[in-house]
């Protein structure tokens, strides 16, 4: 899984995506609309497993149908008529906008349609990225979604805004629904990392396997040019658990020629975080081994518990952020960050400061100052029952650490060799 961990882990971009985006793109990889860049807001959102935590969200993101060719705005419309071809792309990316998968995960959306009772200025819409490569004429969207007789959107009368119909209430997106989500999502890799695919093509070679509501091409970002790169897997959300299965069980599948290794999202998750425990086992052990002066063992000093005012929240991260480039972010302005719990996709993080009772002093220093990844992320403190429930992860967390370290200390003194199992290296 080294292609995997490969520098920061960015689970992808969205809707036409390229969008966890959230989604968040520099050509980002993924099935789910994205936003201009020019926008602050531009955050797309979806699934990522990293350290303590799991680089891959709970549940992905995004979709979308139709590919983003440019389009000629006179060539689109003829005596006030716009064609069906560009017509069904149009309102196939505004759907996906608007969807139930898409829209309870995206942020800038979700808070544009509480301004104007679901309205949004066409004006607006016309910066998301994959729907302007189709056309910004606000006059040839709204004609589209007018013309179109089964669609949940609806055309103000002065087609200047455009709205989910009133007659959808759109779902909730608790954890029910993102535990729902993953169980019709499949990891699929094989793909190739040289810059060959896109993300239209993707879109068009999964339908052949039934409808699904998002495609998403998983990310990194390269440390020496930050630039995306795209790591050769997707997470492809399919409409039902039926037709995911379907997928998962169909004959060897190829791309190209390449065969593709396909598995549950789930089944994925729980792989990444068995190896995130063994590496923090192996490290913890080799802690402890180091502990050791001539077979024997020193004497464990206690583990001091994680105090009150250690912690901030952190949220308003773009789709593509990792733990890294939290700690990193937080690093450039202090010298203190003990550990960040966070998992990509999601939209918060519980930072961990080393010297209790600083978190105050930590806010004032980092309020305002802070951006990760390019975005300005909000800042507060943690406290009551939110404390510590934290505080109780982190000591927990802590102890389990020790105890395997110590365990994997004590197997490998007791070894085989007779000199207290040390190895060759050590008895030279």
């Amino acid at each position: 899984m080294a292609e995997e961990s490969k520098n920061k882990d960015s689970i992808d971009t969205q809707c036409a995506e390229q969008t966890e985006a959230p989604a968040t793109d520099a050509k980002q990889l993924d099935a789910s609309p994205v936003k201009d860049k020019t926008q602050n807001n531009d955050t797309k959102e979806e699934p990522t497993v990293d350290e303590p935590t799991s680089e891959d969200n709970p549940a992905p993101e995004e979709k979308v149908e139709a590919p983003a060719d440019s389009v000629n705005s006179e060539d689109a419309s003829k005596n006030g008529e716009i064609n069906s071809q560009l017509r069904d792309k149009i309102v196939t990316q505004i759907e996906y906008y608007f969807g139930n998968y898409n829209l309870p995960r995206d942020k800038f959306l979700s808070a544009e349609i509480k301004k104007d009772n679901g309205w949004v200025p066409l004006s607006t819409m016309t910066n998301f990225a994959r729907l302007a490569k189709l056309t910004k004429d606000c006059n040839i969207i709204a004609t589209a979604i007018k013309s179109c007789e089964n669609t949940f959107m609806e055309v103000d009368p002065t087609l200047t805004k455009i709205r989910r119909s009133v007659d959808e209430p759109l779902p909730e997106l608790d954890e029910d629904l993102k535990e729902e989500s993953i169980k019709r999502t499949i990891y699929c890799k094989g793909f190739p990392k040289d810059g060959s695919v896109t993300l239209d093509e993707l879109l068009e070679y999964f339908k052949q396997f039934g409808s699904y509501d998002s495609v998403k091409m998983r990310t990194y970002i390269d440390k020496t040019t930050n630039a995306n790169g795209f790591k050769g897997s997707v997470l492809v959300v399919f409409k039902t658990a039926e037709l995911a299965k379907a997928f998962l069980e169909r004959p060897p599948t190829q791309y190209k020629k390449l065969y593709l290794v396909k598995k549950w999202f789930a089944d994925y998750l729980e792989e990444k975080k068995k190896e995130r425990d063994e590496r923090l086992a192996k490290k913890a052990a080799r802690l402890a081994k180091t502990g050791e002066a001539n077979g024997e063992a020193k004497e464990a000093k206690p583990l001091e518990e994680v105090a009150r005012g250690s912690f901030l929240l952190v949220s308003g991260f773009k789709e593509n952020t990792s733990r890294e480039d939290i700690k990193n972010a937080i690093f450039d302005l202090t010298h203190d960050c003990a550990f960040v719990d966070f998992r990509r996709g999601e939209d918060k993080a519980y930072v961990r400061f080393t010297q209790a009772g600083t978190n105050q002093q930590m806010l004032t220093a980092l309020q305002g100052n802070l951006k990760v990844n390019g975005a300005d992320v909000t800042l507060s403190l943690v406290e009551g029952e939110e404390e510590d429930a934290q505080i109780k992860k982190a000591n927990e967390a802590r102890h389990r650490a020790v105890a395997s370290g110590q365990q994997q200390g004590k197997k490998r003194r007791g070894g085989f060799g007779g000199r207290g199992g040390r190895s060759k290296r050590q008895r030279r």
